[in-house]
C-alpha cells in the first residue's frame, strides 16, 4: 500500500472525517487530502511535507518513520520562476573613475547624515516604552525584545488494560462531555492540543504515550495529569 493508503485506510478504520483529523492537527485539511492522495506537490510547501506526516500519522496511531522514509516529496524545479527560450543578460555599466569618485562622496555624506540625525534626534518612543528583556541591539543601540515562545500541538496517547473511566480536556474543552466515558480494556484513543489534561478512575492501568513516546502508567488510584509541549520536552 501508498503512503496515502494507509493514511485513509487508518482514518477510515477511526470513523474520522477529514475536517475532523485537521481540527485536531492544526493542519488544513486540503493537505491532509493531497497525503492521502500521494500528491504532496499540491502542498503549498511541499518541503513541509514530512513535517505533516509525521504528525498525521502520530494522530492515527501509526508509526510515522517508516512512512515517512516511503514518501516522495519532489524537487523543486529551477526553472519554475524562470523565463525559459530567452537569455536576457542584464545591461553592462561602464563608469568612469570620475563618476565613481562622485557617487562615493555622495554615499559617504548620505550616511553621515543617517548618523547625525539618530544622534541628534532621541527617540521618543523608546522612552515612553516600559523595559524588556533585550537579547539583542540595533544598528543604533535599540534594544531588541526577545520573543515570546510559542506553545506547539502535542498527541497523547492513552492505552487502558483493564475498563477504566476517563475524563479528557483539550485545550479547555472536554472530549467526553462532563461525565466523562468508560472505555473497555485494550482500547487506545489520542488526543492533539497544546495542553492535554486526562483524569483516570483506575491510573494504574491507564498508560500513556506522548507524541509516540512511552510516559508509563498515570499513576495509581483516581489520578489527574496534564500534558503539554513543555512537560514532555
Amino acid at each position: 500500500m501508498s503512503v496515502g493508503a494507509v493514511l485513509a485506510a487508518k482514518r477510515g478504520e477511526r470513523g474520522l472525517t477529514i475536517q475532523q483529523a485537521a481540527a485536531a492537527t492544526r493542519i488544513r485539511a486540503d493537505h491532509l487530502s493531497a497525503l492521502e492522495a500521494d500528491e504532496p506537490e499540491r502542498l503549498a510547501a511541499p518541503v513541509y511535507a514530512k513535517g505533516y506526516l509525521r504528525t498525521y500519522a502520530r494522530y492515527l496511531g501509526l508509526d510515522p518513520e517508516p512512512l515517512v522514509g516511503m514518501l516522495d516529496v519532489p524537487a523543486p524545479d529551477p526553472r519554475r520562476n524562470l523565463r525559459l527560450g530567452t537569455a536576457d543578460r542584464p545591461p553592462r555599466i561602464t563608469a568612469t573613475a570620475a563618476a565613481a569618485a562622485v557617487v562615493g562622496v555622495v554615499m559617504l555624506a548620505l550616511a553621515f547624515s543617517v548618523y547625525a540625525a539618530r544622534q541628534i534626534q532621541p527617540d521618543q518612543r523608546a522612552q515612553n516604552t516600559p523595559a524588556s528583556p533585550i537579547t539583542a541591539a540595533g544598528p543604533a543601540g535599540t534594544p531588541v525584545p526577545a520573543p515570546s515562545p510559542q506553545a506547539r500541538p502535542i498527541v497523547v496517547g492513552v492505552q487502558v488494560t483493564d475498563a477504566v473511566w476517563i475524563n479528557v480536556t483539550v485545550d479547555g474543552k472536554a472530549q467526553y462531555s462532563d461525565a466523562g466515558k468508560v472505555l473497555p480494556a485494550g482500547s487506545v484513543v489520542y488526543f492533539t492540543g497544546v495542553d492535554v489534561r486526562i483524569t483516570s478512575g483506575k491510573a494504574a492501568a491507564t498508560f500513556i504515550t506522548i507524541d509516540g513516546r512511552a510516559a508509563g502508567a498515570l499513576g495509581t488510584g483516581v489520578a489527574t495529569r496534564e500534558f503539554s509541549s513543555q512537560t514532555s520536552s
